[in-house]
């Protein structure tokens, strides 16, 4: 093995083994960039080499710029990006708010849709039922009035007049009997209150029985299918003001407006029968009941104006009345004298008088008298029929409709006056007979 021995270098040693080693360096090609190392920064004295370093320096500044320019732009699409993830949210929560308002606007919209239906509904049913109720149990004839002249039928074969001998003349001292010469104008007692009362009958009793007197009044509004109220006034004042003191309740529903008060009783046609019932006023109680034989009834052979007026009641200074027709008379008025308790038929006349054709009618001295028309302001009395002589003539006495639709024309021979029902309005008219 080789001896191992120790160099020893100084300092001299050193410095020249490195002035040496850059020596040769400086010898050898370099380019700027060794030189820039070896040298150090030349400053303007090193010349053009120096271009490319401070290019390549701009650049590496062009890049940090560019760079710092993309930071900040990061930055920024950051802060847009929360703006916007915080406006998205705000839109989504007003997004929400909107549906649950829509919501809510949609129910309030539904329920205001389902009220203005039902009250829309209910203005319709309101309106049938006023249609339904004015229009109640009228038929084809009802609202119509037959606008020919009166139409004369001729007496069937079939069937008899009987002349009653037992009829005072015309001019009776005793009863104060004569021909109906005039009619005056209609003075108004009162108003019906409700639609109920666009048809009806008024009436007192000529011939008052106690507790009654001849200042009590009777009335029916004879508007609807389950006609029952009576409703009764102890004197004319109490009747004006529209202050019942009874109110009677039939025990089964009247027919339309033939009904009349005598001597205590309430004589009217039960619905949708030819039955005529007594009804006593002081007892509350039916206490004769008795059909009209072969009448027609419910429509078949009413007034012009209809209203199912196939039975008509009167009364006069002779007695118990009823007017009506039948099938064998081909239409033609019937007129009987009826046994006021028992409601037997005493008599029977015929008449030739078309019951359709005439308005209403009304018994005054045992004569039958016709109204032309139920609504004509000039209406006229046209056509009496006497039962004394079973004879008829034409007549033409002013009679004025005032309210436009007379549903009831009866006669009082106490009061010497013709009760009558005009479109809700209860009047009387005077009238003037002859004295022979």
């Amino acid at each position: 093995m080789p001896p191992k021995f120790k160099r020893h270098l100084n300092d001299d040693d050193v410095t020249g083994s490195v002035k040496s080693e850059r020596r040769n360096l400086l010898e050898e090609d370099s380019d700027e960039e060794e030189d820039f190392f070896l040298r150090g920064p030349a400053g303007p004295r090193f010349g053009p080499r120096n271009d490319k370093i401070r290019h390549v320096q701009n650049q590496v500044d062009e890049v940090i710029d560019v760079m710092q320019e993309n930071i900040t732009k990061v930055i920024e699409r950051g802060e847009r990006l929360d703006d916007l993830q915080d406006k998205s949210e705000s839109l989504s929560d007003n997004a929400t708010a909107f549906s649950n308002r829509s919501k809510q606007l949609r129910r309030q919209m539904w329920w205001r849709g389902c009220k203005m239906k039902a009250l829309v509904a209910l203005v319709a049913v309101i309106l049938l039922l006023v249609i339904i109720i004015s229009k109640w149990d009228l038929e084809s004839f009802d609202y119509q009035e037959l606008k020919s002249e009166l139409t004369e039928v001729p007496a069937s074969s079939d069937f008899e007049e009987h002349p009653s001998p037992s009829h005072p003349a015309t001019g009776d001292t005793a009863t104060g009997c004569g021909q109906l010469v005039w009619v005056g104008e209609p003075v108004t007692f009162r108003r019906a209150e409700t639609i109920a009362g666009k048809y009806g009958v008024w009436m007192r009793d000529p011939e008052p029985v106690p507790p009654y007197t001849p200042e009590t009044t009777w009335r029916v509004d004879a508007i609807g299918t389950d006609i029952r109220q009576v409703f009764e006034y102890d004197d004319s004042d109490q009747f004006m003001k529209g202050y019942p003191s009874k109110v009677h309740i039939l025990p089964w529903s009247m027919e339309s407006t033939g009904a009349i008060v005598y001597r205590g009783s309430l004589y009217f046609q039960r619905r949708k029968s030819r039955m005529v019932a007594k009804y006593d006023l002081k007892t509350e109680t039916i206490t004769v009941q008795k059909d009209i034989p072969s009448a027609g009834y419910h429509g078949q052979f009413p007034y012009s104006w209809g209203g199912y007026t196939d039975i008509d009641l009167a009364v006069d200074e002779m007695g118990l009345w009823v007017t009506y027709s039948t099938d064998k008379a081909k239409g033609a008025i019937i007129l009987s004298k009826l046994d006021p308790e028992t409601l037997e038929v005493e008599q029977t006349w015929k008449t030739n008088i078309r019951k359709q054709a005439v308005a209403n009618s009304f018994m005054i001295c045992g004569t039958l008298y016709t109204i032309s028309s139920y609504s004509a302001p000039d209406a006229t009395v046209n056509f009496s029929y006497h039962t004394a002589t079973s004879t008829s003539e034409p007549l033409s006495i002013h009679f004025e409709n005032r309210y436009g639709y007379s549903s009831m024309v009866d006669y009082n021979p106490t009061e010497r006056k013709l009760f009558a029902w005009d479109n809700f309005n209860m009047v009387t008219y005077d009238i003037r007979l002859s004295r022979l």
